[in-house]
């Protein structure tokens, strides 16, 4: 997909067989001295991005001339920040870059300067951007025809329940999922599916509410733990 429009066969985690996503990968990133442009700018990227699949990232730089180099860096909880990848200002201090993620989670990204110690410099920073990285995966819908019985997960299916359910996630995961601009965060309340090549299956109410076509690749991340209801 173009994160605005459809997800695509991008890139594949938690596949629980059949026909799974490719498997992309790698991540590009490199330094080179330049002199420091100025400071100020714009910063503007997808809100979504998938795992493996190139995403375009750009902005300006208030100011600034052509043939500056800058790094485009993503946060990262261990170091600080990762360069994944650079890029060189245009005439009116525009510039566009290329990166390729390489794990899931909720990032910040920004741009600065290449060369010494303005990379680790706050104050050198363009703005920055946030994104998150979701997993593609084939995910199906279920529900109509097993309202009232009992998931494996204990909970009582219902026609508003909002739920998913996986064959190996614990009961009570919490995922966030995005379809053509929508999100959704739905619990693991059942054990499946197992046709269609399929990772996920959405109950009728979570697919509602991200106007899911009934089987198609989502983007999935998990992003914590609830309990389950049991009535």
């Amino acid at each position: 997909m173009g994160v605005s429009a459809a997800l695509p066969a991008g890139a594949g985690a938690d596949a629980s067989g059949g026909s799974a996503a490719p498997d992309p990968s790698a991540q590009t990133g490199a330094t080179a001295p330049t002199a420091s442009p100025a400071v100020g700018g714009s910063l503007k990227a997808g809100r979504a991005a998938l795992l493996g699949r190139w995403q375009r990232v750009a902005g300006t730089v208030e100011g600034a001339g052509s043939g500056h180099d800058l790094l485009l860096q993503r946060s990262d909880g261990r170091s600080g920040w990762v360069t994944v990848a650079r890029a060189s200002t245009g005439a009116r201090g525009g510039f566009a870059a290329r990166w390729r993620p390489d794990r899931t989670g909720r990032f910040t990204l920004r741009a600065v300067p290449a060369g010494g110690t303005a990379v680790a410099s706050a104050t050198n920073a363009l703005p920055t951007t946030p994104t998150t990285v979701y997993s593609a995966a084939i995910a199906t819908q279920y529900g109509r025809g097993s309202y009232g019985s009992r998931t494996a997960c204990g909970t009582i299916l219902r026609p508003g329940t909002i739920g998913v359910a996986h064959r190996t996630l614990p009961c009570g995961t919490l995922v966030e999922f995005y379809y053509r601009g929508a999100t959704i965060k739905a619990p693991v309340i059942d054990r499946g599916p197992y046709a269609n090549g399929a990772t996920w299956d959405l109950t009728d109410a979570a697919a509602r509410v991200l106007r899911f076509n009934g089987l198609s690749y989502v983007g999935a991340i998990r992003v914590g733990r609830v309990t389950l209801a049991r009535g």
